[in-house]
This record gives structure tokens, C-alpha cells and sequence, in this order.
């Protein structure tokens, strides 16, 4: 396992890189910009939170949250602090294991209907803290409990409001899964290109990819 100073120089780039776009005017923006930044949480308060719900935290989560901040204004409608309370906030028991794993992701076009009745409901899934909403259902989720090592500590897209599903985000050009600092340091490099280019929305739904569905599945409507 890394030393959590290992994490120090990747997070004072992606800092950098975010404070760069301080004095950009944004065309859009749900939360408040220019960026605004909550202190960090102590050592004692993470270890507390951990000791609470029987888990530990990916140690690049950690590490900046207690280092930089335990939440903000962005992105999108703002990075959600570990017990900040919020009516679009997806909810999850923590101590309940996450029920999907990198390579069985849940796809809701893929399903048929008998395979969409054996899903659990929206409130059984746990093992997850919600990073930010984009709004309309779409959250950036991080896995914080499950069976699988490769899925523990990694990013998800997670929209269920509009039948899309929940899936890892990954990097576009190795396929290799998201964790936090990738994550943030995606919105870092997308919100800068609106510097330079025409104004275009972009989702942390860009990231994910949808593996090839059969040639003839008995989808459910």
C-alpha cells in the first residue's frame, strides 16, 4: 500500500491545475464558481468515520481530504463532504458491500426483464459515498466497501433515474478505471478545454464504456 505522502505531488498538479481556471468565466455552472473549498477533516475525524461505518478509505480520498478539502463547490454541483447532508444525494449503507464489480457493471439496456426483476432495489445497494451530482439523477459515486480488491477505492457513474445504470468510469485511451485523483483530475483537464474551445457540456458519463450488447437480446422495455 502507498504512503499517503505518495499521493502529495499528483494532488498539488491537479490543484494547480484547477486553480489555473480561478479567473475563467464559466458559460455554465451548477455550483459556485470560481471554486470554493472546505477545510480539511482531521486524521481523527476520517479515522472516527471509518471506526463508525466498518470500512477504511481508498488512501488517495483520504488523503485529500484531509490534507485539501472535505468538500467544495465544484465540480459540477460541488464535491460532497463525508456527512453532508443532501436531497439529490445518492444514499448508501456503508457497511453493505458494493453488489458490482468492474467487469459486471450493471448496463440497463443489456437486461432483459427477467435479468432487471433480479436486481436489487435502489436502496439495497451500499459501499458507496457519493462524490457529486450533476444533476437529473447523474452522481460520481467512490466504492469504500466490496469483496473485490479491483473494484474497491474506484469511480462509477450512477444513473438509474434515466435507465442507464451504474458503471465504472475509466480512462479512455488504457480502459484502466478511475480513482478519485483520476477522477478529479478529469474535470480539471475537461472544464480547461472550455478555455480554448467552443463552450460543450461534458459528463463524467463520457468515461464509461458500454461493452457490446448481444445481436439479440430480449431487452426489457
Amino acid at each position: 500500500m502507498e504512503a499517503p505522502e505518495s499521493y502529495d505531488k499528483r494532488i498539488a498538479r491537479i490543484m494547480s491545475k484547477i486553480e489555473d481556471l480561478r479567473d475563467y468565466e464559466m458559460e455554465d455552472t451548477c455550483g459556485e464558481w470560481s471554486p470554493q473549498w472546505m477545510p480539511p477533516i482531521t486524521e481523527k475525524q476520517a479515522a472516527a468515520f471509518e471506526k463508525k461505518h466498518g470500512i477504511l478509505l481508498p488512501a488517495d480520498y483520504r488523503r485529500f481530504i484531509t490534507t485539501i478539502a472535505a468538500g467544495g463547490s465544484q465540480p459540477f454541483y460541488g464535491l460532497e463532504a463525508l456527512n453532508q447532508k443532501d436531497k439529490y444525494k445518492a444514499l448508501s449503507d456503508l457497511k453493505k458491500p458494493f453488489c458490482y464489480t468492474l467487469d459486471q457493471p450493471l448496463i440497463i439496456m443489456s437486461l432483459t426483464q427477467e435479468q432487471l426483476d433480479q436486481q436489487p432495489d435502489e436502496d439495497e445497494i451500499g459501499g458507496f459515498l457519493t462524490l457529486c451530482t450533476e444533476g437529473c439523477g447523474m452522481d460520481s459515486i467512490l466504492v469504500v466497501n466490496s469483496k473485490d480488491p479491483d473494484t474497491y477505492g474506484t469511480v462509477w457513474f450512477y444513473d438509474l433515474s434515466d435507465d442507464f445504470g451504474i458503471a465504472p468510469m475509466r480512462d479512455k485511451e488504457t480502459g484502466r478505471p478511475f480513482c478519485f485523483l483520476d477522477w478529479l483530475e478529469y474535470w480539471a483537464d475537461e472544464t480547461a478545454k472550455q478555455r480554448d474551445d467552443e463552450y460543450e457540456y461534458f459528463s463524467f458519463g463520457d468515461t464509461v464504456q458500454i461493452p457490446e450488447l448481444p445481436s439479440s437480446p430480449e431487452i426489457a422495455d
